[in-house]
């Protein structure tokens, strides 16, 4: 038989030809395929862009933007998951790839896995930290109960309420849904509400236990912001013992049920009370031991310090006193009797060489000098005296006296003592002091000739005369 020759096909009607293969097979129109996701990506137009593979193979896949918005968690490089959908040709890339519509983390639910990664991230903002949580008071005045008005948990509440408090705590309920679509919003609300009542300490956020699905509301992000920022504290207790939920992490406080989230707000009054009395009576107990201790302490220490008083103290001190002074007068005795000894000692060194057992020589010295001196002076003033009397003899040769004494006088101004040589220095009125050969004559002119001979008179004795 003749062989049939080979049809060229363009590259696209070879893909359509592929892709018209495996359309319509019913193994591959729906198919759950279990691998480690990888490329994850998420444009802005909402598909998801992601890769399956295991060890030995990987598979494109797409999940377009209506059943992305279904996915409950965030998809994340390295998850396990398992991916439902058909297997189509992307003829634009020329490859075969899987068209998911749901998308479940392998070994665990969907709603778990988006709890998981709520949780991580908000504990890492901090969100849950011991430190932010507010301390419950010791005995609240009123509780405000959010939950259904209609469950049994508001009944277990506020049932626990009123049997723990004995009329001393009150009670509020502010409804609000706790199951459905939308109910999130509806329960921050009803704790917005609740912290604007008056009077209220605390309070609680119950319902009764359900599935996952049933507590999901509980596990929303923006209650969990809501709870953390009242400024009450906020109890939870929602399901059961073992139903955990964001909205426990980001409590105060959190309880296994709504029954003992209601125990934990609410103290037991009656209990308080017995525990009030019997702390009471340890108080006075204690107080009256503390006292007989002090007592004890006081007479005890009186005791001490009377021991060590001062006052006791004194006559010893005295004692000591009168040895010390004892003590200090011996050593100022044995102090002095060495400065003596000591001083007779630099005496007789001084005694030896002081100048008193030179003073004889000394003075034997001074009387020849003396003597020598005085022979000296004795001949100078003979030789002065000889001296003085020639100049005496020359001076009285050439003395006015000697003129006096041939009966010659000096006539002065009697006033300013100057001598009056000329009849013209002595006007009328003039007082005249006469210098004779034994004394002296006071005048005053009376009548005065000028020109006259040198032996006429000038002048007229006064009444009073002196004698020098």
């Amino acid at each position: 038989m003749e062989a049939q020759p080979v049809r060229t096909m363009t590259v696209s009607e070879l893909t359509a030809f592929v892709s018209g293969a495996i359309s319509g097979v019913p193994e591959l129109e729906d198919v759950l395929v279990e691998g480690e996701l990888s490329n994850v990506s998420m444009p802005g137009t909402g598909h998801i862009y992601f890769t399956l593979k295991d060890r030995s193979a990987s598979l494109r896949c797409v999940i377009f933007r209506r059943e992305a918005a279904r996915i409950p968690f965030h998809p994340q490089n390295g998850m396990q998951v398992v991916a439902h959908g058909h297997v189509g040709v992307y003829e634009a890339g020329g490859q075969y790839q899987l068209y998911a519509d749901r998308l479940e983390p392998a070994g665990l639910g969907a709603l778990a896995m988006a709890v998981q990664q709520i949780a991580a991230r908000l504990r890492a903002e901090g969100l849950f930290d011991e430190a932010l949580k507010k301390p419950l008071p010791v005995l609240p005045r009123r509780i405000a109960v959010v939950t259904s008005s209609t469950g049994a948990a508001v009944r277990d509440a506020v049932t626990v309420i009123r049997r723990r408090g004995r009329g001393t705590v009150g009670a509020v309920v502010v409804p609000t849904p706790v199951q459905g679509e939308g109910v999130a919003a509806m329960i921050v609300n009803a704790l917005r509400r609740a912290q604007d009542l008056d009077r209220v300490d605390v309070i609680l956020l119950v319902r009764g236990g359900g599935s996952l699905e049933d507590l999901w509301a509980f596990n929303d992000e923006a209650l969990a912001r809501a709870i953390r920022d009242s400024r009450i504290p906020v109890v939870t207790g929602v399901g059961h013992e073992t139903d955990t939920t964001i909205a426990d992490f980001a409590a105060d406080r959190r309880a296994a049920t709504p029954s003992a989230a209601a125990e934990l707000a609410v103290p037991d009054v009656a209990l308080l009370r017995q525990e009030v009395e019997a702390r009471a009576v340890r108080l006075r107990q204690a107080l009256r031991q503390e006292l007989t201790l002090k007592r004890r302490e006081l007479v005890a220490s009186t005791s001490r310090l009377t021991a060590v008083s001062p006052q006791r103290r004194l006559p010893q001190l005295r004692q000591q006193l009168d040895a010390q002074m004892l003590r200090l007068r011996h050593a100022v005795l044995q102090d002095v009797a060495l400065k003596r000894r000591r001083l007779q000692t630099l005496q007789s060194a001084l005694a030896r060489t002081s100048p008193a057992a030179r003073l004889p020589f000394e003075r034997e010295g001074l009387r020849r000098r003396r003597e020598a001196l005085a022979a000296s002076t004795r001949a100078l003033l003979a030789r002065q005296h000889a001296a003085l009397s020639s100049a005496q003899a020359q001076l009285g040769a050439l003395s006015p006296l000697r003129t006096l004494e041939r009966g010659y006088s000096i006539t002065l101004d009697a006033a300013t003592g100057a001598v009056i040589t000329a009849a013209t220095q002595a006007p009328v009125g003039t007082r005249l002091r006469t210098r004779l050969r034994d004394g002296e004559l006071e005048s005053e002119v009376r009548r005065s000739a000028a020109g006259g001979s040198p032996g006429s008179p000038v002048a007229a004795p006064d009444q009073q005369t002196s004698t020098s």
